[in-house]
């Protein structure tokens, strides 16, 4: 979940209050709909964490384009109650204050550098080289070198040489930028495996989709057309990319997730809280779990996802 400001109005009273009363404490009301202020801007089309009743744990709401709150219906494939609180099949989902001020609750030896070096283990992270294709098999979070520097694991680091060499380094430079960012932005070690995969979500929504490939050709030379770079820098991608894309997230989030299909015709699957999600083009429908025959071998507990190499 990516860092939001909180706000502390107790959500019950405001909705209950009478129309008479236009604001308080942020929030202010149009009729029947209801705005949030924050020092003189409108949060608008994005989702806003609320310490409803200032107890150190936050909802989330979401604010349309014109600032209105939603309620009572589905947004970006996620659901809001009549309070307008997101929920997921009924349940109210929350966040602890210290976890969204994301300088809150670190431990004491936490790298902003190598944010995930404290999750190696625990997350199936550590590179491992015994062949010379095994780099070709693992998953890894960007790319081999983005992944060891996140992780701090730079023992595995792979000196870019021969040509193209400044630019793949400049390409993952970029890459690790982008996930410090976006890991430091969140205390992720204490985040449930549901609030992690709306961070998965929170990261790929709004980028646009595109029904043209990119060549791994510029000029007369080869490069590594990488599709986590495309998608997260360049903000386009086919559903392919968008598929892989979601598949690193997800193994920097510590979720398993594996990907079927190619080209235009590509989905991701993630496990959480034991049940399987489909992410199809950044999208991860959280209210419904994939059932059937399809995906029945995914719930089997021998079964080794993709995000396990």
């Amino acid at each position: 979940m990516k860092k939001k400001k909180i706000a502390t109005p107790t959500m019950a009273i405001i909705l209950a209050a009478s129309t008479s009363m236009t604001s308080f404490a942020g929030w202010e009301q149009e009729g029947t709909n209801w705005k949030y202020n924050d020092n003189g801007n409108y949060i608008v089309n994005s989702w806003y964490w609320i310490d409803g009743n200032n107890d150190g744990v936050a909802e989330s709401y979401y604010f349309d384009n014109t600032g209105i709150l939603a309620r009572d219906i589905t947004v970006e494939g996620y659901t809001v109650n009549a309070d307008g609180a997101w929920t997921v099949n009924g349940e109210i989902q929350t966040q602890n204050v210290a976890a969204i001020n994301s300088n809150v609750n670190r431990s004491a030896n936490y790298d902003p550098a190598h944010p995930l070096a404290g999750k190696i283990d625990e997350w199936n992270l550590r590179l491992r080289k015994t062949t010379a294709d095994t780099m070709g098999t693992i998953t890894v979070i960007g790319t081999w070198n983005v992944h060891a520097m996140l992780t701090g694991q730079m023992d595995m680091y792979e000196e870019p040489t021969g040509y193209g060499a400044d630019e793949q380094k400049a390409t993952e430079q970029e890459l690790y930028i982008w996930f410090c960012n976006w890991l430091n932005g969140m205390d992720f070690a204490n985040m449930s495996e549901m609030q992690r995969v709306h961070a998965v979500w929170d990261a790929m929504k709004g980028i646009p989709y595109t029904f043209e490939s990119e060549s791994n050709y510029k000029g007369n030379h080869f490069y590594d057309h990488n599709a986590v770079y495309r998608v997260l820098i360049s903000r386009k991608g086919i559903c392919e990319e968008y598929a892989m894309t979601t598949m690193s997230l997800a193994k920097a989030m510590g979720l398993k997730s594996t990907v079927y299909g190619s080209g235009t015709h590509a989905v991701a699957y993630i496990r959480v809280d034991g049940k399987i999600y489909e992410s199809n083009n950044g999208l991860v429908h959280l209210d419904s779990p994939v059932t059937g025959d399809h995906v029945n071998w995914m719930y089997n507990p021998n079964y080794v996802w993709s995000s396990d190499y």
